[in-house]
C-alpha cells in the first residue's frame, strides 16, 4: 500500500475523533455527545441530557484507553519551561496520534473542511482498503515510530510532510491564563498580580484538579415573587454600572425571554441571595448562556441586555482560560455590537433612525466601554474598543426615563468618563515598561474629573464619620482611587518584588481602607463589583511599604486590617478576592518574620511630607489635588500627610528602595513567573 500523506496541522484547527467519553443516552441513539468537551468546563453533563433534564450516566468504554495514560511522555520533564519560545507541554503517545492525522483519515473525517484546513482533496491518495484497515495501519506505523528514541524537538518531520505540535487544543478549563505560565515579558507596571503570584498558582492548580460540582438541571423559572425581588435588586445594586433594563418594558421583556428571566436570576441571586428556596446563579447562569449559544432568544438587544448581567456572576478566577469571565463575556458584547454598528451614530437623515431606541444602545455600549477599561487596566489587556473608531455620543441624562433616580444616571455617566481616563493610562503603562516620567496630561485629566463631580457625587469623608453615605459615590471613587495607586507607585526595569510607594499612593490607600470601613459598618459587600478585590490588593500594596515607617506601623496595621476583612467578605461571592485574601495573609506574616513590628533597619529618617522631591511629574501639579474630599481627619496616615508642619518629611527614592529590598526573599518561589491575569 501507499505510504500516507501527512499534513501540516495545528491545534486551532477542529479535530473529529470518537469521544473516549460519551454518555448511555447518546450512545444509544447514535448521536455526537459533548460529556467530554463540558467535562473539562465543570459539568457533569452532556448538553443533550442538560437540555432534557435527564440524568446523565456515562456509557463504559470498551476500547482500552486508560493503559495509555501512565505512557511516558514524549517531551522530557527536565525541558526548559522559563522561556516560552522554548516551552511545549508533554505529549504522550495517544496525544500525539490525535496530533498527526493521515491524508485517508482527514479525507474520510474533513471532506467538508478543505477548504479551511488548506489543502487540496484531489491531492490525497486512494486507497482499496477499507477504512477500518486504513486505521489499523496507521496506528501500528505511529506505535513503531512513537517506540523509537523521543525526537528532541517539538515539531516532527517524517518523510516529505511537516507536523506541528507546538500549540495545544487543551479544553479551555485546563489552559493557564497567559500570564500564568508567561514570564517572558517583563513588566513592573502592574505588580498586583505578580505579588500574589502564589496564590493565583496554587489557585490554578486547584481548579485543574477539581471539577465544580454541578446541580441538576431543572427547566422551571423562577416564580413571580422571586422575579420581583430579582428586579429590586437588580434596581439598587446593578443599575448605576449596567443600567440595559428599563421599569418600562422590563417586565414584557421577561415576560417573552426565558433568556433574560435567567440572565436577571444569576445576576440577583449572587448580588442579593433570597431567603426562599430557589435554583442558584450557578443553574440560572447555565440556563441562560446555553440559552444564548443555542439563539434561542430572536431579539439581539435582549441578548445584549442578558449577557450584560453576567457580569455578576463570576464561576471561577481567571487564573485558568475559561468562557465564563467579565473579560469574555464584555468582548462578545462589544463585538456583537460592532456588528451591529452601535458604536457608530445614525446619521440625522437616517431613514431608519426614528426606528432605533439610541438611548438603549449607549447605555450598552458604553457600559461595555467602561467594563473594558477596568479590565486593561488590572489585567494589563489590550482593548478591542479603538475611540477614534466610536461616533456614538456620550450617554447623557436624557437617555435615562424619567421615572429613573437620576443620582444613578449620573453616577453611571461619570463612571464611563472616569474609565475614558483609565484606558487611556492604562494603554500608556502596557507601552511604557521604563521608568519614564508619567504624562503630566493624564493625571491632569484625573484631577478635572474629580474636580468635575458635582456636590452630590462628591466623596463625604473629610470628617471623622461619614454622615451621608451613599454606596454608589463610594463604588464610583473606588477605580478613581486604585488608578492614583498604580500610577504613583515606582515603575522601574528593576527585578525589585514591591514598587515604592509615592505618596499619592499612600493617601489614596488610606482613602481606599476609609471606603471600605463605611461599607464594612453598614454590615455589606455584595453590592459591590468583583473587580473591588483587585482594588483592595493595590491599595494593601501601598500600606505594607508605609507600615516599615515606624511612627506609621500602628495606623498602617488598622487601615490593613479593614482591607482584609473586605476582600475576606468579597471572597463569598468573587473567587478572585479569596485569592487576594490567602495573599494578604502570607505578605503580613512574611513582614512579621522579617521585623514586622513596624521597624524601619537603621538609616536617614525616612517620611512624608509635602513629596515635592520625589514627584515625578514636575509640570506644576500639586498633588494633593487628586483628594479634594480627604482632610486630616479622613484617617491616621492622612493627618501625617496632609500636615507637613509636623514633622520636616521627604521621599528619598534610593532609601525607600534599600527598605523594601528586604521583601525581596519574599517572591523567590514566583520569580519564574509575571502579571499574572486577575479579572472578571
Amino acid at each position: 500500500m501507499s505510504a500516507p500523506l501527512w499534513l501540516q496541522f495545528t491545534g486551532q484547527q477542529p479535530k473529529r475523533k470518537r469521544a473516549e467519553l460519551a454518555c448511555i443516552a447518546c450512545h444509544s441513539k447514535k448521536i455526537r455527545c459533548d460529556l467530554q468537551a463540558r467535562g473539562g468546563q465543570g459539568y457533569n453533563n452532556c448538553t443533550k441530557c442538560a437540555a432534557l433534564g435527564k440524568e446523565c450516566r456515562v456509557r463504559p468504554s470498551r476500547r482500552g484507553h486508560s493503559s495509555r495514560t501512565a505512557e511516558r511522555p514524549i517531551t522530557p520533564p527536565d525541558s526548559n519551561i522559563s522561556d516560552p519560545a522554548n516551552y511545549t507541554r508533554p505529549y504522550t503517545r495517544s496525544s500525539i496520534k490525535q496530533i498527526l492525522i493521515p491524508a485517508n483519515q482527514v479525507q474520510r473525517d474533513f471532506t467538508a473542511d478543505a477548504q479551511s484546513l488548506e489543502f487540496q482533496p484531489s491531492l490525497l491518495p486512494h486507497h482499496s482498503e477499507s477504512p477500518a484497515s486504513r486505521s489499523r495501519v496507521f496506528e501500528d506505523e505511529i506505535d513503531g515510530w512513537l517506540s523509537t528514541d523521543p525526537p528532541s524537538q517539538p515539531v516532527a518531520s517524517i518523510t516529505n510532510a511537516t507536523v506541528h505540535v507546538a500549540m495545544t487544543n487543551d479544553s479551555p478549563a485546563t489552559q493557564r491564563t497567559e500570564r500564568t505560565e508567561d514570564h517572558s515579558e517583563h513588566n513592573d507596571n502592574y505588580p498586583v498580580g505578580h505579588i500574589f503570584l502564589p496564590e493565583l498558582q496554587s489557585n490554578a492548580r486547584d481548579q485543574e484538579r477539581l471539577l465544580a460540582e454541578r446541580m441538576p438541571n431543572l427547566p422551571s423559572l423562577p416564580d413571580a415573587a422571586l422575579q420581583q425581588s430579582f428586579v429590586e435588586t437588580y434596581f439598587e445594586s446593578c443599575y448605576p454600572w449596567c443600567p440595559v433594563l428599563d421599569h418600562e418594558h422590563l417586565y414584557e421583556d421577561l415576560a417573552r425571554s426565558p433568556l433574560l428571566v435567567n440572565a436577571l436570576a444569576a445576576a440577583a441571586s449572587n448580588v442579593n441571595p433570597p431567603m426562599l428556596p430557589h435554583d442558584g446563579p450557578a443553574l440560572y447562569y447555565d440556563r441562560a448562556r446555553s440559552r444564548f449559544y443555542d439563539d434561542e432568544e430572536a431579539d439581539v438587544m435582549t441578548s445584549l441586555k442578558a449577557i450584560s448581567l453576567f457580569y455578576w456572576w463570576s464561576p471561577r478566577p481567571p487564573t485558568i482560560l475559561h468562557r465564563h469571565s467579565s473579560w469574555w463575556w464584555t468582548s462578545v458584547v462589544i463585538r456583537h455590537c460592532q456588528q451591529l454598528g452601535v458604536h457608530r451614530e445614525p446619521a440625522l437623515n437616517h431613514p431608519l433612525r426614528q426606528q432605533i431606541d439610541l438611548s438603549l444602545r449607549r447605555r450598552i455600549w458604553w457600559t461595555a466601554f467602561a467594563r473594558e477599561r477596568l479590565t486593561a487596566l488590572c489585567q494589563n489587556k489590550p482593548c478591542v474598543i479603538d475611540p477614534e473608531d466610536c461616533t456614538l455620543s456620550e450617554p447623557t441624562l436624557e437617555d435615562f426615563p424619567n421615572s429613573l433616580n437620576k443620582t444613578k444616571a449620573e453616577v453611571f455617566i461619570y463612571w464611563v468618563r472616569l474609565c475614558a481616563i483609565i484606558g487611556r493610562v492604562a494603554k500608556y503603562l502596557a507601552r511604557n515598561c521604563t521608568a519614564a516620567p508619567f504624562p503630566v496630561q493624564l493625571a491632569r485629566e484625573l484631577i478635572d474629573w474629580v474636580s468635575s463631580l458635582p456636590e452630590h457625587l462628591k466623596l463625604p469623608i473629610g470628617s471623622h464619620r461619614t454622615h451621608c453615605f451613599n454606596r454608589d459615590v463610594n463604588q464610583l471613587h473606588l477605580p478613581y482611587l486604585a488608578v492614583i495607586i498604580i500610577i504613583h507607585l515606582k515603575r522601574s526595569t528593576s527585578s525589585q518584588p514591591l514598587p515604592p510607594a509615592y505618596p499619592p499612593a499612600i493617601l489614596a490607600a488610606t482613602c481606599m481602607a476609609r471606603l471600605m470601613k463605611d461599607i464594612l459598618a453598614r454590615g455589606n459587600t455584595r453590592f459591590l463589583m468583583p473587580i473591588s478585590g483587585w482594588y483592595c490588593g493595590t491599595a494593601f500594596i501601598a500600606l505594607l511599604q508605609a507600615r516599615r515607617i515606624e511612627s506609621l506601623a500602628q495606623i498602617v496595621n488598622e487601615d490593613l486590617d479593614i482591607l482584609t476583612l473586605a476582600v475576606n467578605q468579597l471572597g463569598k461571592m468573587w473567587p478572585t478576592a479569596a485569592v487576594f485574601y490567602s495573599g494578604f495573609e502570607r505578605l503580613r506574616s512574611h513582614a512579621v518574620a522579617l521585623g514586622g513590628d513596624g521597624q524601619r533597619p537603621p538609616g536617614p529618617e525616612l517620611g512624608m511630607g509635602d513629596g515635592t522631591g520625589y514627584m515625578e511629574m514636575t509640570d506644576g501639579i500639586d498633588w494633593t489635588a487628586y483628594f479634594p474630599f480627604a482632610t486630616s481627619q479622613t484617617s491616621g496616615i492622612a493627618n501625617r500627610l496632609l500636615v507637613p508642619d509636623t514633622e520636616e518629611l521627604f521621599f528619598d527614592d534610593d532609601i525607600f528602595a534599600d527598605a523594601m529590598l528586604q521583601f525581596q526573599d519574599l517572591f523567590e518561589p514566583c520569580d519564574t513567573f509575571q502579571d499574572m491575569n486577575l479579572f472578571v
